[in-house]
């Protein structure tokens, strides 16, 4: 990725993600993963999130101008 869209990510798109409302079964499921993976696993799930979350952000973007062009 690029530093740009590091940047988005960890300043943007990573604590928008994280500021999102979990019920109870939410919660349960994120600590039945965190507690089944080992370092090396998070490290990786943090980096296919990651790399998941930009490129939607990036289809949004892109979505976004194309029906901005198409309301015209």
């Amino acid at each position: 990725m690029s530093d740009l869209m590091n940047w988005l990510y960890d300043h943007y798109i990573h604590p928008q993600i994280e500021n999102q409302p979990q019920d109870d079964a939410d919660e349960l499921h994120f600590a039945i993963l965190e507690s089944a993976l080992m370092e090396a696993e998070k490290q990786d799930l943090e980096y296919v999130c990651r790399f998941y979350a930009v490129q939607g952000f990036r289809a949004g973007v892109k979505f976004g101008l194309a029906l901005g062009e198409d309301l015209k």
